[in-house]
């Protein structure tokens, strides 16, 4: 990740805004780490932020704090995501956020990585959250962004999309996942004038990250940082860019090996 003149690496700079004012910007996993400081830096440059989240009490604390609108979901829900699409006659950005790892979340015990002690319910949820999280959103938000002419995506992926991650394969499989379905959709989506685009952050102080006091321990990244990832890249114009987001490095695209359609 060291800097680099190719402009395949689409370095995004580093402003002071990204042209937000008066725009709407929808956020799941809102309540709280990387959707919370994307509300929070998206209101500041002057966008209404809509906080997509299962957790109502710091939910409807975020919206309120970012002068935004509180809307309760469940990302694994069909039925919830139709509910929150429903009636928005705007929306200029959509972040598609809220991710778990592959842990109990009471006692936040790891699941083992052997695939013949996986506890199956955990998988589900991982799955449910990290991937049909993602699908569910864009089947409910794609018609939304078309019928007002277009707008942006962007996901929450990780750098164990990119990278084997053993420690925890079933995560790692659904950002994997998660990576694949944006660079897959951008042709279908471009023709509907909407960009998508992946940010994949490494370590995060967040509560997923087993941090609660909004302390950032060294070799962690500010929320923040990944926050800005996002709406660079989601006010960029580009499309189809996974934008790695570390702490100590700019943000840039990765490259992939090219690959020619035979089909």
């Amino acid at each position: 990740m060291t800097r680099s003149t190719d402009p395949l690496l689409l370095e995004l700079p580093d402003v002071e805004t990204w042209g937000l004012a008066g725009k709407v910007v929808l956020i799941t996993g809102g309540a709280s780490g990387i959707g919370a400081a994307t509300a929070r830096l998206a209101s500041a440059d002057g966008a209404q932020v809509l906080v997509c989240d299962l957790d109502g009490s710091n939910g409807r604390e975020i919206a309120e704090e970012t002068g935004g609108r509180f809307i309760p979901l469940d990302v694994t829900s069909p039925e919830d995501w139709a509910s929150a699409a429903d009636g928005l006659d705007q929306l200029d950005i959509a972040i598609l956020n809220a991710g778990v790892e592959f842990r109990d979340p009471a006692d936040f015990a790891r699941t083992p990585d052997d695939p013949g002690e996986w506890d199956l319910d955990l998988y589900m949820r991982a799955r449910g959250v990290n991937v049909d999280g993602v699908a569910f959103g864009l089947h409910a938000l794609v018609p939304v962004f078309d019928r007002l002419g277009g707008g942006a995506i962007t996901v929450t992926a990780s750098l164990a999309g990119l990278i084997p991650w053993s420690p925890d394969p079933v995560y790692s499989m659904t950002k994997w996942a998660a990576v694949g379905l944006v660079r897959a959709a951008t042709t279908s989506l471009r023709r509907k004038s909407i960009t998508i685009n992946a940010v994949c952050p490494g370590g995060v102080a967040t509560p997923m990250t087993r941090v609660f006091d909004g302390s950032v321990p060294e070799g962690m990244a500010d929320p923040r940082h990944i926050a800005a990832a996002h709406l660079g890249i989601a006010t960029s114009g580009h499309s189809g860019r996974v934008i790695k987001a570390v702490v100590g490095y700019p943000h840039a695209a990765h490259q992939f090996a090219e690959v020619t359609n035979t089909f």
